[in-house]
């Protein structure tokens, strides 16, 4: 993949991950498990699943949740998303969910547009889920552009999904794991741009909802930290609501 050996050249070595040292080599695909396609169960015998974006799920403050955008969610029933367990056999359904209701703050600020969705009884109860979720125990320190060494975007595109349920009863999955870096700060301050290292190839439908992970320099050495979530992209750039407004948002979910 492209964005490999460019972070191999960026990282020299390994970047720390909460207490956990990742060589650069192995970042994307560590970083990339967390993020998961947006499903939702449809009600139908046949198609009984649609794929309607990204998602990446979190562990904040001893909860596991999945974090969306809140427009991937038009036309939904909440309580029809989940995520599918790891061997395809089951699909899995949230305890609850927690978003801002649709109105004019969502044309105000991005910061409105996100959805939470509780999944710590079903970890419980499926511990094959586990893995699933990243540990957000704590949001990037403010710092200069030069300390901030790349950004991983991680997402699932529309066009590359295989929906084969009705004839094969298979879903494809095919994930993209992208370099970015900061490309300015827009009007609406819980957002940040960000420009692909390389533009991309394919269509970026579907890409909304998944992670953005920065790679900073703290006291001299690479971490990674959940810089936000993709809020829209184009082949260029995207932008992403900033992990701030994130635990903010996630420290009121009761």
């Amino acid at each position: 993949m492209p964005g490999e050996p460019l972070l191999d050249t960026i990282l020299k070595t390994s970047a720390k991950v909460g207490d956990l040292y990742v060589p650069a080599g192995s970042l994307e695909a560590h970083l990339g498990r967390f993020a998961s396609q947006l499903m939702v169960w449809t009600h139908d015998d046949v198609h009984k699943i649609s794929i309607i974006g990204s998602a990446v799920g979190v562990l904040h403050q001893g909860r596991q949740l999945l974090i969306c955008s809140r427009h991937q969610l038009r036309n939904q029933r909440l309580e029809d998303v989940g995520l599918m367990l790891p061997d395809g056999s089951s699909f899995v359904t949230s305890s609850g969910s927690r978003t801002f209701n649709e109105g004019e703050h969502l044309l105000q600020s991005d910061a409105y547009d996100v959805a939470a969705f509780e999944f710590t009884d079903p970890v419980r109860e499926h511990p094959q889920l586990s893995n699933q979720f990243f540990e957000f125990s704590a949001i990037p320190p403010n710092t200069n552009n030069v300390n901030l060494l790349a950004f991983i975007v991680v997402g699932f595109p529309s066009a590359d999904q295989k929906y084969e349920l009705e004839d094969k009863n298979h879903l494809g999955i095919t994930k993209r794991i992208l370099v970015a870096e900061v490309d300015g700060q827009p009007r609406d301050e819980a957002l940040l741009g960000l420009k692909f290292i390389t533009p991309l190839e394919f269509d970026p439908d579907g890409l909304s909802g998944g992670p953005a992970y920065v790679v900073q320099y703290v006291d001299g050495e690479p971490r990674v930290f959940l810089g936000g979530i993709l809020t829209r992209a184009g082949k260029d750039n995207c932008y992403i609501l900033k992990s701030g407004f994130l635990w903010q948002f996630l420290s009121g979910f009761n």
